[in-house]
């Protein structure tokens, strides 16, 4: 099978609108009507769900796919929800797990303290020291 590279002007032309067709275009590769990627697939749903119990139901089910997007995008939506320590208790448990979590995760993270400025500039002090910025 040939492979077709698609040309710069429409790598440029697509790229703002959709990332991912971009990126088809780019490899060469047909893009799929929906998403090989199982943490992308869990993001979408994190996106659209209307309670903290379904983000929790979700990060289980999809246990071996959470990276650090993931982490920020559940962190993010619990705090939507009010839920501001459970979003924490996401960040420690994606620590503890050894999730490689980067400079999103940990502002989500100093977002969740609220009020509580010195866990929040601890936060900042440890994404200091892990050299992310």
């Amino acid at each position: 099978m040939k492979r077709l590279v698609a040309a710069p002007f429409l790598l440029l032309h697509f790229a703002p609108r959709s990332p991912a067709l971009a990126l088809a275009l780019a490899s060469g590769r047909p893009r799929r009507g929906g998403s090989a990627n199982p943490s992308t697939e869990l993001v979408r749903k994190l996106k659209q769900t209307r309670d903290a119990q379904e983000v929790f139901r979700l990060l289980d089910d999809y246990d071996e796919d959470v990276n650090t997007f993931v982490v920020a995008t559940a962190m993010g939506k619990l705090r939507r929800f009010g839920k501001s320590r459970e979003a924490l208790h996401v960040f420690k448990r994606s620590k503890a797990r050894g999730i490689a979590l980067n400079v999103v995760a940990y502002c989500a993270a100093i977002s969740a303290c609220g009020r509580n400025w010195e866990k929040a500039l601890a936060l900042f002090d440890e994404l200091q020291q892990r050299g992310l910025e």
